[in-house]
């Protein structure tokens, strides 16, 4: 991490970065990406070691700092080259500027977006409507309405069955939902 010191300078210098950045951006031809490709430094400047950064800072140049050449020449580099870590990151879609797009054949499609709550709570209206119509028991029901409805845990059950026997029930309960929801013949009931 940073020191304070390298953090103010940072903050102070932050703006005559910026103006370099707009200028070698703009050169470049991505003006407007001039306060990302600034950001994009001192990310990776605050990424160095501590020491290295503290020592950038000391080192003094014509009134400037090797901390400000650093900057710099990572700014005018991550403008100008394409192969800067920078420009390679966001590098943009290619593009065909001779193409009249108003002559192409796009087909629209039409807008499917599903409300997909909607369709949980129609399946979930279906489960219980097909629930409340079967021949269950007592303990039939009261396993699945607890497992299904209730999102109850089997471990939390309280009564004298075991984990083995609440999964059969539950299960069994659950396929003769299966199987009257796909139409198949569901004659026998699940009575315990």
């Amino acid at each position: 991490m940073a020191s304070e010191a390298v953090n103010n300078y940072i903050t102070k210098r932050y703006e005559r970065w910026l103006d370099y950045s707009l200028y070698h951006c703009g050169l470049a031809g991505i003006s407007d990406e001039a306060t990302d490709v600034l950001n994009e430094v001192i990310c990776s400047l605050l990424q160095k070691q501590s020491e290295l950064l503290d020592k950038l800072l000391d080192t003094k140049k014509n009134g400037y700092t090797e901390l400000d050449f650093f900057v710099l020449k990572m700014i005018k580099l991550n403008a100008s080259s394409p192969t800067s870590q920078y420009r390679s990151r966001y590098k943009p879609l290619p593009a065909d500027d001779n193409v009249d797009y108003s002559k192409m054949d796009i087909e629209d499609l039409p807008d499917e977006t599903e409300d997909k709550n909607a369709d949980i709570l129609a399946k979930l209206h279906l489960v219980r409507e097909i629930y409340e119509s079967l021949d269950l028991g007592d303990l039939a029901a009261r396993v699945f309405e607890f497992h299904f409805f209730q999102d109850g845990n089997f471990s939390e059950w309280k009564g004298p069955e075991t984990l083995k026997q609440l999964y059969e029930i539950y299960n069994g309960v659950q396929e003769l939902i299966r199987k009257k929801i796909s139409g198949e013949s569901t004659a026998f009931s699940f009575k315990l």
